[in-house]
């Protein structure tokens, strides 16, 4: 390639050639970084984050007058902008280290709300500052991003020896441009790890991050269920009835309230110390309207009673948070589109199997007497 023909010139005629002169740069900045960090171990050993950043722009512009790139078009930007260095307007690299001797870190935000508009060519140039002598790797940002972990917001995780076939978007189907151009990448995460764990069998929550709550700080704040409002109370209650209706199953089961007690916790920041009290608090079923029953009825029946006409209403014109955590967490409620009906047949199948009339309790309201605990 021309090395007096500077890239600006060859983008108008074909980006193919930009993407391979980009791949060259990156090719011999790497070269540059473990040759000098060879020859004096000392000189990137305990680099501060935004020193490396400082440090890489000027190794960039040092290797720039060997490649159609112009050390006066190279600058940093970063905590402006992702990524961290532009090499022109649609190249960039996005630098990230460790001070241990590995390959892996946490790396940027899936949202990429402050991305380039223009960048079209990204490079990850990762280094391992607690190597002897530190090293350095320059990658495809695509190639080295293996799964997704949540911060303060959902972050890609660094792997710098990734395979191709064990990216992120390898395991998702995807591809990084498909995902960030999608305009709904953290839904389709999300499906992607809550499928997993169908998939896998897992007592497992996944994580609840959506787009629409990314940034609402008030997310992150842990509470006990004690201290909830009556109002909060009830509709966390409602919702659990209506995504877990495992948990109203009456038989003893060391399963049956994992999914309640994740989803509240990971969702909603709940916690709730003794999850049967939910819905087992206040002894069993004795009476009905005075007359005695036998054999005596679980607890959690008369709390399908009391919440029959919340979750009615709820599920008779639901939100779209509703809609979207049935999705995730109750579909077969959708199919057929009579979600009230589909939820009172799994609550009626429990039922009958403790010769319990629910569907008749639901319509009386009758007056309920318990057992001492």
């Amino acid at each position: 390639m021309n090395r007096e023909e500077n890239i600006v010139a060859i983008h108008k005629r074909d980006i193919n050639s930009v993407n391979k002169a980009f791949t060259e740069f990156m090719a011999l900045s790497e070269n540059e970084f473990n040759m000098r960090s060879k020859a004096d171990p000392t000189l990137y050993r305990g680099l501060s984050p935004s020193k490396l950043e400082e440090v890489t722009r000027d190794l960039l512009k040092d290797v720039a007058p060997r490649t159609p790139f112009r050390p006066e078009d190279i600058s940093l930007v970063s905590g402006h902008s992702f990524p961290d260095i532009m090499a022109t307007d649609f190249c960039g690299v996005e630098v990230k280290s460790t001070k241990e001797d590995k390959w892996t870190s946490i790396g940027s935000s899936i949202v990429e709300s402050t991305r380039n508009s223009t960048v079209e060519n990204i490079y990850m140039l990762f280094g391992k500052l607690g190597g002897n002598p530190p090293e350095f790797k320059l990658r495809p940002y695509q190639d080295c991003l293996c799964e997704i972990a949540v911060t303060h917001s959902p972050r890609y995780m660094i792997n710098m020896e990734l395979s191709k076939q064990d990216t992120i978007f390898a395991k998702m189907g995807t591809t990084y441009e498909s995902l960030r151009a999608s305009g709904n990448a953290i839904e389709q995460v999300r499906h992607y790890y809550r499928d997993k764990a169908i998939r896998e069998h897992k007592q497992e929550m996944p994580w609840w991050i959506t787009s629409e709550n990314v940034e609402d700080s008030r997310s992150f704040n842990i509470r006990l269920w004690n201290t909830l409002s009556d109002d909060e109370k009830k509709d966390l209650q409602t919702k659990c009835m209506i995504l877990f209706p495992e948990a109203l199953n009456p038989t003893p089961s060391q399963t049956k309230y994992h999914r309640t007690t994740l989803w509240l916790c990971s969702y909603n920041q709940v916690i709730v110390p003794n999850i049967r009290d939910f819905y087992s608090a206040g002894g069993k079923i004795t009476h009905v309207n005075g007359e005695a029953i036998k054999p005596f009825a679980a607890q959690v029946f008369a709390r399908i009673v009391k919440f029959a006409d919340n979750i009615y209403s709820q599920l008779t014109c639901p939100s779209d948070e509703l809609l979207m955590l049935i999705d995730d967490y109750n579909p077969q409620l959708l199919i057929g589109g009579n979600l009230y009906y589909n939820w009172l047949k799994i609550c009626l199948k429990y039922a009958e199997s403790a010769k319990i009339p629910l569907n008749k309790w639901i319509e009386e309201k009758p007056r309920f007497t318990f057992s001492e605990r």
